[in-house]
């Protein structure tokens, strides 16, 4: 006579199934899969949906085990292509736009934030797009989409985007708590900057433009072109301050950082 093994009760069915599922994907895959829900009582019909759709993504990452990565630049193709530095700057448009074209017929989209030229654009697509490695699917309706920016994180456009939220920061009043310039506490010269915020009481027609620098290293000065006027008090005659801010910066785990800024007004 068969014994049945498994609960007649459908919760405990369904628990007793979860217990398998686990078990298996320790086994098979290493996943301690009881630690996704610590210290919650989870409806067995919840944890099953879950653990029904962490096996499902497990089985599909296994069809592209066997998927070769080869080049970007073997995956179109291998087309003819001139180097950059053998382009004029009248011929760069029309190579750009060719090789983008074949990127895009094999589903490939690139897209850069940067302000950065065509020139620069043609030679990151030709000496390092090219190389990047993808997986060998030809026939695959899945596209792949690719950010300058992921692949340069010492950028032009990082430093920029931060020489602006800095700006943006020093020149917002409502970012002083009783006196104190806790946003600028990580700057080598914060009492300066602190110094000068807290000479005036607000600042108005904060203009400024961010100049372009080239970025090479983990370390950068950039200077911005800026205007503003600061407020010294009820009846007190505005001061108009313009010319070029600096800020000295770094790259420190992953991010660029602020370490020193002077701005218009500060080093009279």
């Amino acid at each position: 006579m068969t014994q049945n093994l498994l609960p007649e009760d459908g919760e405990e069915s369904l628990r007793f199934e979860n217990e398998l599922l686990k078990i298996k994907m320790m086994a098979e895959q290493g996943i301690i899969a009881s630690g996704f829900f610590p210290g919650t009582d989870v409806p067995a019909e919840l944890e099953n949906k879950f653990l029904k759709i962490l096996e499902e993504a497990q089985n599909s990452l296994e069809d592209f085990e066997d998927v070769e990565l080869i080049p970007i630049y073997d995956f179109i193709g291998k087309p003819d292509f001139v180097k950059e530095s053998d382009l004029s700057d009248e011929q760069i448009p029309s190579e750009l736009e060719r090789i983008a074209d074949l990127l895009f017929e094999k589903k490939i989209i690139f897209d850069v934030l940067s302000r950065i030229d065509e020139r620069q654009i043609y030679k990151f697509l030709t000496e390092e797009l090219f190389q990047h490695p993808i997986l060998n699917m030809p026939d695959s309706e899945i596209g792949s989409h690719y950010f300058y920016e992921d692949i340069h994180p010492l950028n032009e456009f990082d430093t920029r985007k931060k020489c602006e939220e800095f700006i943006e920061m020093f020149f917002k009043s409502e970012l002083r708590l009783n006196g104190k310039d806790l946003s600028l506490e990580g700057t080598s010269n914060s009492a300066d900057l602190c110094n000068f915020r807290q000479a005036f009481d607000e600042f108005r027609n904060v203009k400024y433009e961010i100049l372009n620098a080239d970025i090479t290293s983990v370390e950068c000065i950039r200077k911005a072109s800026i205007s503003f006027d600061a407020i010294g008090g009820t009846g007190i005659e505005p001061i108009h301050f313009s010319g070029e801010a600096t800020f000295h910066m770094k790259y420190m785990d992953e991010y660029w950082v602020v370490i020193s800024a002077m701005f218009p007004g500060m080093q009279e």
